[in-house]
């Protein structure tokens, strides 16, 4: 018996088939920045629209993967990267309402927590490589390298300009003066190393795709790894490059959309590169693979978002809002173990960015045998009770669609201290004090002060006052939408169902209790 199973492994493993046996995988995560939910084919089940970006080749791996078609994110990059991060919804960690690493403003992720990247290091012994947008931290004790990465390529803010790297800082007077935000740091060479003017004039996004099929070429094997490209596009500045905007794209009329369709597009190209440098190396086989966007598009002209190209159609509203437009993020996960029946398959199930930090632990925690059911368990980690993450993605892998029940949208508990601004476009929303946006089953609950100013922000410029609810028994105003059956949000059932808006209040009493109002 042991002779003919060793035969039948060799059969399998000559004939490509993933024999993973006592070893872990290598987990790849790629972000894009400020994409939105109709900026990339794989999310319009009815294919490609006028106003799509062409993105082939991320269309054709999504086939092969399971769609995420309920994943959500927070309204902005730094929360939804702490989440991601950290386990933990951004409340936890300081990150309130559109609070985020800015301009040296709320400048770190709170250290007291270890990062799945230094987990992973520390724990399970995985090269753990870096690329693109950091955005977690701009003083060394809270960069890339102190925080569980082997090495990091890309700029520590929120953005720069694709060309010139450069971006905009607060100095030690409170001034905003221009700095060039481009890096090479390496933890086995003891060096980070300011590349700005090295690779000036060269595309963010190209820069980016080549570094990673560079870190894939040159992977010894010896270990797993763990590789998070994040890219810095469609994020403004709107800079596509010449070539694709000439060549690609031209189903679309209007020039700025245009534009915004080649960053998607460039960006479409890279992931085209990075996968196929995996199956050169022969490590596709073995590999988690995750793309998702942080967050919707930026879509409200004339205002602190300086660019707009980019559509969460046929949702509501944009990148910090609340409404689905803004936190409803296009995401797909592939691994090899998936069954022909998975492949392509959408999945309904509600999930969060936070969740991805239990699959990939999950992933490093077993040693992987080829059955996904057997592979993907419960990590240690989610032993820890103020860990809002949950193993809802490894359930979808396992075939199982239930979801979340609840997520907490955002939470607010007090007023910015003084001294402390938020983030930079905070002030669209006006400065609430007491406030949570809560998704429970189907319905998801607004409540709190400040909605008035919040809703003033609409895109579609249609002013959400007048739907405001604020029943004699209240002293705060609510809106409650039924997802399931107005994913538009444009009616307010909070006065059909008292009892549903009761509960969600008392979910979000219970969160208030964990909530760390320090606006970092």
């Amino acid at each position: 018996m042991s002779y003919l199973f060793n035969v039948l492994l060799f059969l399998l493993v000559i004939n490509g088939a993933p024999a993973t046996t006592g070893f872990k995988p290598n987990i790849v995560l790629i972000i894009a920045d400020d994409l939105g939910w109709s900026d990339i084919g794989f999310t319009n089940k009815h294919g490609t629209t006028t106003l799509t970006p062409e993105t082939p080749k991320l269309d054709h791996l999504a086939q092969k993967s399971i769609i995420l078609d309920n994943f959500y994110t927070q309204a902005l990059c730094t929360p939804t990267r702490s989440s991601l991060f950290s386990g933990r919804y951004p409340h936890r960690l300081g990150w309130l309402f559109s609070a985020g690493v800015v301009f040296g403003i709320n400048d770190f992720l709170n250290p007291e927590y270890k990062t799945l990247t230094e987990i992973l290091s520390e724990r399970y012994d995985y090269s753990v490589r870096g690329i693109g947008k950091w955005h977690l931290g701009l003083k060394k004790p809270h960069l890339p390298l102190n925080r569980g990465f082997h090495s990091f390529y890309g700029c520590y803010n929120g953005a720069i300009d694709h060309l010139s790297h450069r971006t905009w800082m607060l100095d030690d007077k409170d001034n905003m003066v221009p700095l060039k935000d481009f890096h090479d740091d390496d933890l086995y060479m003891n060096s980070t190393l300011d590349i700005s003017s090295e690779v000036e004039g060269k595309h963010s996004t190209d820069l980016f795709s080549k570094e990673a099929v560079r870190i894939i070429e040159s992977h010894d094997g010896k270990k797993p790894m763990f590789l998070m490209l994040s890219y810095t596009a469609p994020h403004s500045p709107l800079q596509p490059i010449d070539r694709i905007v000439q060549n690609r794209n031209q189903h679309i009329e209007s020039s700025t959309k245009r534009q915004y369709a080649a960053m998607v597009t460039q960006i479409d190209d890279g992931v085209g590169e990075i996968t196929d440098a995996l199956s050169r190396k022969k490590m596709w086989d073995n590999t988690v693979f995750l793309f998702m966007s942080d967050h919707g598009a930026a879509v409200m002209p004339n205002n602190c978002w300086d660019t707009v190209g980019g559509s969460n159609l046929p949702f509501r509203d944009g990148k910090g809002s609340y409404f689905e437009g803004g936190i409803k993020g296009a995401a797909f996960i592939w691994t090899p173990w998936l069954t022909d029946g998975q492949r392509g398959k959408r999945s309904p199930a509600l999930l969060h960015a936070v969740d991805i930090y239990s699959l990939i632990l999950a992933a490093a925690d077993d040693k992987l045998s080829g059955s996904l059911s057997s592979s993907f368990t419960k990590t240690n980690e989610q032993a820890n009770s103020d860990l809002d993450s949950g193993n809802y993605l490894i359930d979808v892998l396992n075939d199982n669609h239930t979801g979340r029940k609840t997520i907490l949208h955002n939470l607010v508990t007090g007023p910015l201290p003084a001294g402390k601004s938020g983030h930079y476009c905070s002030q669209k929303f006006g400065n609430p004090s007491n406030y949570a946006v809560i998704r429970h089953e189907n319905f998801k609950l607004f409540y709190g002060n400040g909605l008035e100013s919040f809703c003033q922000a609409d895109y579609l410029l249609k002013s959400c006052s007048d739907i405001l609810d604020k029943p004699d028994d209240q002293t705060e105003a609510l809106m409650l939408f039924d997802i399931e059956s107005d994913p538009y949000e444009t009616e307010n059932v909070a006065s059909n169902h008292p009892d549903i808006v009761n509960h969600m209040i008392g979910l979000i009493e219970v969160y208030k209790k964990g909530a760390l109002n320090s606006w970092m």
